[in-house]
């Protein structure tokens, strides 16, 4: 029930961050990303159904991502989203 629960919040969490949060979370994390790729990386997790914690799921989200914008891109999202979850303690739903 927890990683359901957990999923949800994930989920919801990524679909509520705007270009602004992203860059924000790049430039805390020392990750470059372009303006442009913020606004990608956006729209597709706005229009994203998969589960981020889910590791197949995952990996389908990060290559729908690289086909839209790179593979750079998507492993850079990958590094955000490890860190992310790694600074609120979650990192082990990732697995």
């Amino acid at each position: 029930m927890k990683k359901e629960m957990a999923q949800h919040i994930v989920t919801q969490k990524l679909k509520q961050l705007t270009v602004k949060d992203i860059i924000k979370y790049s430039n805390m994390y020392q990750i470059d990303i372009s303006h442009q790729e913020a606004e990608d990386i956006i729209k597709e997790l706005k229009s994203n159904k998969l589960n981020p914690l889910d590791s197949n799921e995952r990996l389908m989200m990060l290559k729908k991502l690289a086909a839209i914008t790179s593979r750079d891109t998507a492993n850079k999202v990958n590094r955000i989203l490890n860190q992310i979850a790694k600074e609120y303690g979650v990192s082990h739903l990732l697995k």
